[in-house]
């Protein structure tokens, strides 16, 4: 009896745990999901952006590791070590958010309003119009082959352009979620800093009175 009841009491501290954990990755995602766009070629047949649910995932979990660290760096005297995380993190992910952009802009194609992924090596087909019509970009291939890219790039390089896009989309979110914790924890021990300053002036300042 007493082990059910402690397997109760546990799954319910789980439950709350993992709940506001979750609602602040929401939160988190929904900041940064405003300027990155999930990589295309991965909606499954339900329709569900399978990436963009694993990356939630990733973050809720970085957000309860996180908060390890908050529990313990949670002084006046870690406003210094929160704000070089969140330069560092912040560096990182400008880093990470250009190398995702290039990729967009060198594996993606717009092809009847919507991006398609596209790879790097053609087929015989892909070569043989290219090198008839130099000219043509992704687009016009596109067009001239009824929007099927697997006709134009071949399928092992068309997959290897949806895992790297998928990987750097991935990598951005975890260091977009440690800088924005970063930035909220060194504000807030800064704040403890600011209400140390003033408990210890309000007695100098009482004695001055008298």
């Amino acid at each position: 009896m007493a082990s059910n009841a402690q397997l109760k009491n546990w799954i319910q501290s789980t439950k709350k745990g993992w709940g506001l954990i979750t609602q602040l990755a929401v939160f988190v995602c929904g900041v940064i999901s405003g300027f990155l766009i999930p990589p295309p070629g991965w909606i499954s047949a339900r329709g569900h952006q399978t990436v963009v649910r694993l990356a939630q995932f990733i973050v809720a979990v970085l957000v309860g590791l996180i908060f390890l660290l908050i529990q313990k760096w949670n002084h006046r005297k870690d406003v210094e070590r929160w704000t070089i995380f969140a330069v560092v993190s912040l560096a990182a992910s400008l880093l990470t958010f250009s190398a995702y952009q290039h990729l967009l802009d060198t594996r993606t194609c717009q092809y009847a309003s919507q991006p398609v992924v596209i790879g790097k090596q053609y087929t015989e087909a892909g070569l043989t119009y290219l090198n008839r019509n130099p000219t043509s970009t992704c687009t016009s291939l596109l067009e001239d082959f009824a929007g099927k890219e697997e006709e134009v790039w071949t399928r092992e390089s068309i997959d290897k352009s949806r895992y790297l896009l998928a990987a750097v989309y991935i990598l951005n979110m975890p260091l977009f979620t440690m800088c924005i914790i970063a930035v909220v924890q060194a504000l807030s021990c800064s704040q403890m800093r600011r209400q140390h300053h003033k408990t210890r002036r309000a007695p100098t300042d009482s004695s001055q009175s008298k």
